[in-house]
This record gives C-alpha cells, structure tokens and sequence, in this order.
C-alpha cells in the first residue's frame, strides 16, 4: 500500500493541528480534500511495488491555502527507491 503524507500550509506557513482545530471551515476544506487527494492516490497507484527493489512509493501531499484568494494549491511529491519506478509511479498518478 503507498504511503500517503499530508502537509498542511496557510499563507505560507505550517499549520499546527491546534490552529486546524480553532478554524471549522479550514479544517472541513482540509479534511474533504484529504479524502479525496488519499482515494485518488489509492486508485491510481493502489498496491504497487517496485519491480527490481520490491518497495512501495512514498507520496506528500502539501494542501497550501491562501486566505486573501481563498484558492488551495495542491502538490505532490513521490519519493521511491530507483529512477524507473519514480517515472512509472508518476506516470501513474497522471493518468
């Protein structure tokens, strides 16, 4: 199963889970999109394992919001153990 990680940023800055928990509307935005971004990453790259090294991609998900715009960001980074499979795992989540 690929491991998913989220970062979560406001303006630019980390966002503590107790600073998530004083903003309901933030934390609702947050933790629809994680959902989605988490089932989105689970269809496209499901149980996948590097063919040579038998590892399993390792995805971070950075959620930027910012408030004068009131726009999220999303970008992900794919860390795997070799080369090939980082451009297969890419190629994946790009479908």
């Amino acid at each position: 199963m690929t491991n998913v990680e989220f970062v979560f940023q406001v303006d630019g800055e980390p966002l503590s889970a107790d600073a998530l928990a004083d903003n309901y509307d933030l934390a609702m935005l947050f933790e629809h999109t994680q959902a989605l971004v988490r089932r989105q990453v689970a269809e496209r790259l499901g149980t996948v394992r590097c063919p040579d090294h038998d590892q399993s991609p390792r995805v971070t998900v950075t959620l930027a919001y910012t408030a004068e715009t009131e726009q999220t960001e999303l970008a992900y980074h794919v860390d795997t153990c070799c080369q090939r499979f980082l451009l297969e795992a890419v190629r994946r989540l790009n479908r």
